[in-house]
């Protein structure tokens, strides 16, 4: 009988180490899939903008129970502004914040540290952005034309 409650017990705690070790690889593999997830602060100094340079710039993705949160809080003069919106990584379009000018953004992953953001205005393309995480740094290029406007910018952002 006490061999049997041994091998009982010796089962249950490999079970249970087995499951820890899931868990942490499960863990390990989201943070690597995802590393720009979190938050993120604009390095002014070594970004480059075609117009106003903000005085503040935070980025934050978060997963929520429809896909991914990104918002974007920037003190431009004695203003703040914030752009939320929700998105998946499929390629196709989700509505933009009302304040972007854009209508709808559509994500797609280039590589596993890259991701493309696809501005919309009624219907058509009208702004690219690449994320491109390495380490605790993101380069973020924006191309386009936004409200008539030619934009571009490469923004540093170091995460939090």
């Amino acid at each position: 009988m006490s061999r049997m409650i041994r091998s009982t017990a010796v089962a249950a705690a490999l079970m249970s180490i087995a499951m820890t070790i899931a868990a942490i690889g499960t863990r390990v593999a989201a943070q690597t899939a995802d590393p720009w997830m979190g938050t993120w602060i604009l390095d002014r100094a070594n970004s480059t903008f075609s117009g106003n340079v903000p005085e503040r710039r935070s980025m934050t993705f978060e997963k929520v129970a429809n896909g991914i949160r990104h918002t974007t809080e920037t003190l431009q003069g004695e203003v703040t502004y914030k752009l939320t919106y929700v998105f998946q990584i499929d390629g196709k379009d989700y509505p933009a914040d009302v304040q972007m000018p854009l209508s709808t953004v559509a994500f797609k992953r280039v590589n596993p540290s890259t991701l493309e953001r696809s501005g919309k205005y009624q219907g058509m393309v009208v702004e690219t952005v690449t994320y491109q995480v390495s380490g605790k740094v993101m380069t973020v290029s924006q191309n386009g034309t936004l409200n008539g406007n030619e934009v571009s910018s490469r923004q540093i952002f170091n995460k939090q």
